[in-house]
């Protein structure tokens, strides 16, 4: 009952026979019967992928080595169990291996549960790789963990990394908001979303979203920060400065699409930009060639503010990215 309820069973081996004495729980375990008394018998059951795990095991116990292994056993049903053998080796009068005895353990089940945790893993672990450029993690008192994706992206140093020179890296327009909205995250013990331009190892500038939520212990304390660090944009669209884009390379269809993202009107646009309404319409009707480059850039910036992000995705072809802007 008790091996029935462990899922074990017994062994033991005469090491000069190879005769192989095993309890009712080990023939359960293993589908021998006792008239497969050999040790080479139970050599036969091993998963032929893990049969050199058996001429492991079968030296170790002759040299007077304990075992301690897991493999996979093929019973005479075919079906396939994971176990875990451990001996240890009597010694004779003249000091050399005569007998092993020991113990079989039926851990399919935890072998199961482990491989399914292993597997839960690799998912997510694939999954962050295919989104985000940096992941990060924090302890609860503030002390930054390494993170070498981080300092790939940026080129810092792991020692301003882990002494909180993230800030620095955050374009000087967006750092303060950045901060605050990790400040009010800290203080909620909340999420932590922010969209700010980084500035890469490259001395370029990318727009990215930062994103964070906070590990609880089971009395709601933060046990530690783990964070994201998406890449909003493709390596074509690259900024090496917040105005890149050269203004006569901002076309009329342009402005429409980018006040349609805002869900802006003409007047909103004139508003935002503080020209007239009619510059805008020219603009849109003209590509702006009748406007002055002032006034072109009001426009351009009023967008951008908003979270318009133009960028160059080859030459001569220029696109927009909308990120809504944080009110953090």
């Amino acid at each position: 009952m008790a091996e029935d309820l462990t899922q074990i069973g017994l062994w033991s081996v005469d090491l000069r026979s190879s005769e192989l004495a095993f309890s009712d729980g080990f023939a359960r375990l293993t589908g021998l019967s006792q008239l497969n008394g050999k040790l080479d018998t139970l050599g036969d059951l091993f998963h032929p992928d893990d049969r050199h795990i058996f001429e492991e095991i079968s030296a170790a116990l002759r040299t007077g080595i304990p075992v301690d292994r897991g493999f996979r056993v093929v019973r005479s049903d075919r079906s396939v169990r994971w176990v875990e053998l451990k001996g240890q080796v009597i010694l004779g009068h003249d000091a050399y291996p005569i007998r092993a005895d020991g113990i079989l353990l039926d851990v399919t089940c935890r072998h199961e549960a482990t491989q399914s945790v292993l597997r839960n893993q690799a998912r997510y672990e694939g999954l962050v790789e295919a989104v985000a450029s940096v992941v990060w993690e924090m302890t609860a008192d503030g002390h930054y963990l390494p993170s070498t994706s981080w300092c790939a992206l940026t080129g810092q140093t792991p020692q301003e990394w882990q002494a909180g020179g993230w800030s620095a890296a955050i374009h000087p327009d967006d750092r303060a908001q950045a901060a605050a909205a990790w400040a009010n995250a800290v203080r909620r013990v909340e999420s932590y979303e922010a969209n700010y331009r980084l500035r890469c190892a490259d001395g370029l500038f990318r727009w990215v979203s930062a994103r964070a939520v906070p590990i609880l212990n089971p009395d709601h304390s933060v046990r530690e920060w783990i964070g994201l660090v998406i890449d909003m944009t493709s390596s074509a669209s690259v900024m090496s400065q917040p105005n890149g884009i050269p203004l006569e390379e901002i076309s009329g269809p342009l402005i429409r699409s980018a006040r349609a993202m805002l869900n802006w009107s003409i007047p909103d646009l004139a508003a935002a930009a503080e020209v007239s309404g009619s510059s805008i319409k020219r603009f849109e009707e003209s590509d702006g060639g009748a406007l002055r480059p002032r006034t072109r850039t009001a426009i351009r910036l009023a967008l951008e503010a908003a979270g318009i992000t133009f960028v160059s995705r080859q030459p001569g072809e220029v696109g927009l990215v909308y990120r809504p802007v944080s009110n953090a």
